[in-house]
């Protein structure tokens, strides 16, 4: 496993609205504290039901064998797709040798940054793609 020295973490949620379908994508919920482009990401990681079954803000996460059914795009603000379409399988530290994803630090756009369904199949109405963000904010 990787050490990481947290300067910041948050919890987001990209939440299934509606009824899942291929093709679609749902963005992450606005957090005020990070959606004004005031941040700079440098790390993340996913969860799947078996890492967290539910949310602080009670909603269901969906289920470890469909984790391979999302991708993840985060935007900068600039509006470019910096991580575009990453299989959310590959996020999943259980999964993938205990490691949180490094990525060149860059300033998110947080509610342009969204999950995609790759296929639908065993998906619900309201649940979420939980991710964790590791992050500085600019100018600390």
């Amino acid at each position: 496993m990787n050490n990481l020295i947290i300067k910041r973490s948050q919890l987001v949620e990209a939440q299934i609205v509606g009824t899942p379908a291929a093709g679609k994508k749902y963005q992450f919920t606005d957090v005020p504290n990070i959606s004004r482009n005031n941040i700079i990401i440098y790390g993340f990681e996913a969860f799947t039901a078996a890492q967290l079954a539910v949310t602080p803000n009670n909603n269901t996460v969906i289920a470890s064998d469909k984790s391979d059914q999302l991708v993840i795009t985060f935007v900068d603000n600039e509006n470019r797709e910096i991580i575009y379409q990453l299989p959310y399988y590959t996020a999943i530290r259980s999964l993938n040798g205990g490691f949180v994803l490094m990525v060149k630090p860059f300033i998110l756009n947080l509610t342009r940054s969204y999950v995609q369904i790759t296929s639908a199949s065993g998906l619900s109405e309201n649940q979420v793609a939980s991710v964790n963000l590791y992050y500085s904010i600019i100018g600390e």
